[in-house]
């Protein structure tokens, strides 16, 4: 469970690099709060509403196309 709190100490770091304009200091806070994200238990719950957010894209094309 070190993934959440890696994360949000990344995502801390990040927004200071951010304000300081670090630029190297951003792309490492960034990659590294990426990489535990993706690695924590909530990568399936964001990859579920992602899934969810591309089919009701995909649904309100299709009916769009085919109300024409």
């Amino acid at each position: 469970m070190i993934a959440l709190p890696l994360f949000l100490l990344a995502g801390g770091a990040t927004w200071l690099f951010w304000r300081s304009d670090m630029r190297a200091g951003v792309l490492i806070a960034a990659l590294v709060c990426g990489y535990a994200l993706a690695t924590s238990p909530l990568a399936n719950a964001i990859d579920g509403i992602g899934n969810g957010i591309g089919a009701a894209i995909s649904n309100a094309n299709d009916s769009a196309a085919a109300s024409k």
